[in-house]
C-alpha cells in the first residue's frame, strides 16, 4: 500500500509540475533528411542530486532513452505507431530519478525518422523535477544540445545499414565522450497545426516478448539459411567472431559492415520484420564459421501501464 501511494504522491507531482505548460521545444539535425538516425544529448550539471525527476520526450519518429548510461525503459521502439510510416507528434513521460547523479546527468536521444518523411522537428525534451532543496526545476531542448549522426540509418526499402560502431560511437550516451565529433542541433519553434498524442498512465507500446533459437542451419555456397520452427515478429540478432574489419554481411535485408573486434552483433534498431527463416551472405571474405550465434527476438504491443 505504501509503495502504491508513493508512486500515486510522485504522480501527481508530475502532474502539477508539467501543469506549468510545455509546449514542444523542437530541435534537429541540421542536414535533415529522410533515412539518417541521429544521436542527440545534453549534460546537466547539478550541485546535489535531485529529489525527483522526470523526461518528456516528444518525437515524430522513434527514440530510445538513455540516462547517464542506462537505457530508461524496457519498452522498445518507442513510441508505438499503429502505422510504421506515421509522424504525428507523440509524447512520453519518464520517471528518471533511480538514473541521477550528484554531480552531472547526462540525457541522450537516440531518433530514428519515420520514414519516408523529412522532418525538421525531430525531438523535443523537457527534463523536469524538484532539485536537492525541493526547489522545482524545468530544462528544455534547445540548439545547446549536441548531434551527429547515428552509426544505423534507414535505407528506401525501410530495412536497415548497421556500421559497427567504433570507440567514440560507443561512447555516445555516456558521461564521458569525444564531443568532437558532434555539431550543435537546430532549434525550431512548434508547428501549432499539428496536434500532439500525449501518452501518460495507460497506452500501447512494444515489448520484446520472446527470444528464439534456430531449429536448424542450411550452408549453400556462400549462403547460410537458418530455419526456425514458427514464424515470428521483430528482428534477429546475429553474433559475429573473426570478421575482417569492413566485411559486408546482407542479413534478410539488414546490411552490416564489420568492426573486425572479437565478437559483434548485428540487428535492426528500429525497424521490424516477419521472419521464418534467415538468409546471411556476405563479400568474399565471409565464412560460416564467423556465425556464432543467431537468435530471433519476437516483439509485441502490449497495454503499458504506469504511474509515474
Amino acid at each position: 500500500m505504501t509503495k502504491w501511494i508513493l508512486g500515486f504522491v510522485l504522480f501527481l507531482q508530475a502532474i502539477s509540475l508539467q501543469a506549468q505548460g510545455f509546449q514542444p521545444h523542437w530541435i534537429g539535425y541540421p542536414d535533415v533528411d529522410s533515412t539518417s538516425q541521429i544521436w542527440f544529448r545534453q549534460t546537466y550539471l547539478c550541485e546535489r542530486r535531485p529529489q525527483f525527476a522526470m523526461l518528456e520526450v516528444v518525437t515524430t519518429g522513434y527514440f530510445d532513452l538513455y540516462v547517464n548510461g542506462y537505457n530508461v525503459s524496457t519498452d522498445v521502439r518507442m513510441p508505438f505507431r499503429k502505422q510504421a510510416f506515421n509522424d504525428r507528434p507523440i509524447s512520453l513521460c519518464f520517471d528518471i530519478t533511480r538514473f541521477l547523479r550528484p554531480d552531472s546527468n547526462a540525457i541522450a536521444v537516440w531518433y530514428s525518422p519515420s520514414y519516408p518523411h523529412i522532418q525538421p522537428r525531430q525531438v523535443a525534451i523537457s527534463y523536469y523535477g524538484r532539485d536537492a532543496e525541493n526547489r522545482p526545476f524545468s530544462l528544455v531542448s534547445d540548439s545547446n544540445w549536441l548531434c551527429r549522426k547515428a552509426n544505423v540509418r534507414l535505407d528506401t526499402t525501410y530495412d536497415e545499414i548497421f556500421h559497427a560502431p567504433d570507440y567514440s560511437q560507443t561512447q555516445w550516451n555516456a558521461t564521458d565522450f569525444a564531443p568532437a565529433c558532434w555539431q550543435g542541433a537546430v532549434s525550431l519553434v512548434a508547428d501549432n497545426n499539428r496536434k500532439t498524442d500525449y501518452r501518460r498512465v495507460a497506452y500501447t507500446a512494444e515489448h520484446v516478448t520472446k527470444i528464439i533459437t534456430p531449429a536448424y542451419y542450411v550452408v549453400e555456397g556462400d549462403t547460410t539459411c537458418y530455419e526456425f520452427n514458427t514464424g515470428f515478429h521483430g528482428y534477429v540478432r546475429v553474433t559475429l567472431r573473426d570478421a575482417n574489419m569492413k566485411e559486408r554481411l546482407n542479413i534478410n535485408g539488414l546490411g552490416y559492415q564489420c568492426s573486425g573486434e572479437m565478437d559483434e552483433q548485428a540487428y535492426r534498431k528500429f525497424t521490424r520484420r516477419t521472419f521464418r527463416n534467415v538468409w546471411i551472405t556476405g563479400d568474399q571474405h565471409f565464412k560460416n564459421s564467423q556465425i556464432q550465434r543467431v537468435e530471433g527476438i519476437e516483439t509485441a504491443p502490449y497495454p503499458h501501464i504506469s504511474w509515474h
